[in-house]
């Protein structure tokens, strides 16, 4: 015997889950575009030369790339001298590796999925 009814489904999962990718996306790329002022202006601020004519401290540079699920931050001298400031002297004025030793930890433990959640949705 047959049974009348409606039977009423709504499946609000699948257009969410289509749209998080975008959303994580979207806010790894800010988190990302944040971030690198941040290295800048930690490496402009911890150089540990003397400043001669400043070039090289202005020169420090932090860029943010961003291309759906590859996220980076490039440090570097814009000054031809700056690999010199890197590796001579045993790195005494070197500042791209202690500022990455500095961030790395600090920008890893960031990339929970609760901070991912916060900037992207």
């Amino acid at each position: 015997m047959a049974k009348g009814g409606v039977h009423w489904f709504y499946n609000s999962l699948t257009p969410k889950l289509a749209l998080f990718s975008v959303a994580a996306d979207a806010g790894l790329a800010i988190y990302v575009d944040d971030r690198a002022q941040d290295v800048q202006d930690y490496a402009q601020e911890n150089a540990p030369w003397e400043d001669r004519t400043g070039a090289a401290r202005d020169g420090l540079t932090a860029e943010a790339h961003h291309n759906f699920g590859h996220y980076y931050i490039d440090l570097f001298h814009t000054v031809d001298y700056g690999i010199w400031l890197e590796i001579r002297w045993d790195g005494r004025y070197a500042i791209i590796q202690p500022t990455l030793e500095h961030f790395g930890p600090m920008l890893m433990a960031d990339l929970s999925w609760d901070e991912v959640l916060y900037y992207g949705l």
